[in-house]
């Protein structure tokens, strides 16, 4: 893994991500479920970028903070990729299955691929890039084994790979409460501006229920941590990839992912070490650095 990210030379550009306009959207993927989807448009696009998210943040709550400087989407489009965001079923906006019902990363691979397809209509593009964050990371990884016609490059921020954890693991319940002040407990602010996790908690509750409480699904941290997994092949991906973690990433371990860089079956492999960085690159102070890291892989 390298020690710290290149800089891209991308075009100059007076685009404002800010000023991009956004759009909401809902596709189909099964019978009954409905996929809630943010894009943002490319003013001059090159290609097309599907983002997926973690076991505890949707899509619509991480990649378009709005926060000056802190939009993945808006930074992307402004570099060419039309950006589209899905926050799986059982997440954000999406449909919710049942609470019996378990949600993992291979039920969701539909969910990536009737976005993909509206990628490819919309944005006019064969394949796309695809990006997963954590748990994402094994939804991005695994639709890229089973559609690898449809992938130009796999970033994955954050893998979590090859590791147990047996109290972390928990299906019972298979759905688990999300509380606000969680949040507090774990708020650095030597690390994470203030404003930044009070958007992102608003986001994230945006998707509540009628009484103010969110639940989630928790098959993505047997996923992650369960006896099975890891539940994909790095073999069987094929697409140039670009692997990301945070130095002091708990979640995100240095020996895994060095042994996931060896593992993956991948034309070419990049890794880039974010230095000081956690498992939240996207929310610090510092996410400069993971967007320059976007930036080199990408920006061909």
């Amino acid at each position: 893994m390298a020690a710290t990210p290149t800089v891209a030379v991308v075009r100059k550009t007076t685009c404002d991500p800010q000023l991009l306009p956004r759009e909401e959207l809902r596709v189909p993927s099964a019978p009954g479920i409905e996929i809630f989807v943010t894009h943002v448009a490319a003013p001059e696009r090159r290609g097309a970028i599907v983002l997926t998210h973690g076991a505890g943040s949707p899509s619509s709550a991480i990649w378009d903070l709005r926060t000056p400087g802190y939009s993945v989407l808006g930074h992307l489009a402004c570099r060419g990729l039309d950006t589209w965001a899905l926050d799986v079923r059982g997440f954000g906006g999406s449909s919710r299955p049942p609470k019996n019902t378990m949600v993992r990363a291979l039920d969701v691979v539909p969910d990536v691929r009737a976005v993909i397809a509206l990628a490819q209509k919309r944005s006019q593009v064969l394949q796309v890039d695809l990006l997963g964050w954590s748990w994402g990371s094994d939804v991005a990884a695994a639709t890229a084994g089973v559609h690898p016609e449809l992938i130009r490059r796999l970033v994955l921020i954050a893998p979590v790979y090859d590791r147990r954890w047996p109290t972390r693991h928990s299906l019972d319940p298979t759905w688990k409460k999300v509380e606000r002040a969680d949040f507090d407990k774990y708020h650095d602010p030597a690390i994470e501006e203030r404003v930044v996790l009070d958007e992102h908690v608003a986001a994230l509750f945006r998707f509540a229920d009628e009484n103010g409480e969110l639940y989630l699904p928790s098959g993505p941290y047997r996923d992650l941590y369960g006896p099975d997994a890891p539940i994909w092949d790095p073999k069987s991906v094929k697409a140039p990839t670009l692997l990301v973690r945070g130095e002091k990433d708990a979640a995100s371990q240095a020996e895994p992912v060095a042994r996931l860089f060896q593992a993956l079956g991948s034309t070419r492999v990049v890794g880039v070490e974010l230095p000081g960085e956690g498992h939240f690159p996207f929310r610090s102070k510092r996410h400069q650095a993971l967007l320059q890291a976007l930036d080199a892989f990408l920006s061909d």
